[in-house]
């Protein structure tokens, strides 16, 4: 937005007026204008906690989208008093009516598919962001009604390693197969099938992302870390990277930071906490130094 006269986009807005301000010339903008916020002020997370008077934000991990009526097990009412007798015992009547009739019967199968991702989500230890991220995929397949028999599990776990991509996350699809307990293979063939209906393609896996996981698999100080990093830009800005798998070029680099710090580790150890072969890692270790023997000088 810009003043309509000295065309400033420099302006000022006063709440307590609701007026928006050009800071040149002094031209009220925009006036009355309306404020969202809360009419109450709060100092403390505490403060703020108890006069809120609304609930957590939409989520897409659960059916419903979190946007449900929960009944308190306090049995408690609105001004804090415990309730008598009879009144709690309505309130238990009326809390297992309220669990029965919050799941419809066409909203089961969404249940247990968000249900079992939620658990899956836990088990391999991802963020939350791609535990939403996994879910907004499968609902997308569900209003196509492609989840259906036993294939659900693979697009399950393709939705998983797609998610992954999205928020940059390194995890590979064997690693998330597994976990999953179904085969790479069909994995493979439901992310395909999973890109063309979304029509869209995550970025491509950074080399550099893989460092942190494999340092810890490691147990590397964070120095290794460090130059495994450096070793691993410079290669890339070489174009020494080009055409290889981001995994083994992690590897290698964090293989070539250990030796040249002294904290080395075999090529076998790198090569099974990348869950790559020992012959890749060797490979890739060979051409960083016959191509670049300068990075000693890091």
């Amino acid at each position: 937005m810009k003043c309509p006269y000295c065309g400033s986009s420099d302006l000022i807005f006063f709440p307590e007026r609701g007026e928006l301000i050009c800071k040149f010339c002094g031209t009220v903008v925009q006036e009355r204008i309306i404020d969202y916020g809360p009419e109450w002020r709060a100092f403390t997370p505490e403060q703020r906690e108890r006069k809120s008077r609304v609930g957590a934000p939409p989520t897409p991990t659960i059916h419903d989208l979190g946007l449900t009526t929960t009944i308190d097990w306090r049995n408690k009412d609105y001004s804090g008093r415990t309730l008598s007798g009879m009144s709690a015992i309505r309130a238990k009547r009326l809390r297992i009516i309220h669990k029965k009739i919050r799941i419809r019967a066409s909203e089961k199968r969404t249940v247990q598919i968000l249900s079992k991702v939620n658990r899956l989500i836990n088990k391999i230890g991802l963020p939350q962001k791609v535990q939403e991220e996994t879910c907004i995929i499968l609902r997308k397949l569900m209003e196509v009604k492609l989840l259906r028999g036993k294939i659900i599990d693979n697009y399950i776990a393709a939705a998983i390693y797609l998610a992954c991509r999205f928020q940059k996350i390194p995890r590979t699809l064997d690693e998330i197969a597994k976990y999953v307990g179904v085969p790479k293979k069909d994995v493979a063939l439901s992310y395909r099938k999973l890109l063309q209906l979304l029509g869209k393609s995550p970025p491509p896996a950074k080399p550099v992302d893989y460092i942190p996981k494999l340092i810890s698999k490691l147990k590397l100080p964070p120095y290794v870390q460090t130059k495994a990093a450096e070793i691993l830009n410079y290669m890339v800005k070489n174009g020494l990277s080009s055409g290889k798998g981001p995994l083994g070029i992690a590897a290698a680099s964090v293989y070539l930071a250990s030796v040249f710090l002294d904290e080395k580790r075999t090529q076998r150890e790198v090569a099974d906490a990348a869950n790559v072969t020992e012959v890749t890692v060797r490979n890739r270790y060979k051409e960083f130094i016959d191509n670049f023997c300068v990075i000693v000088k890091l």
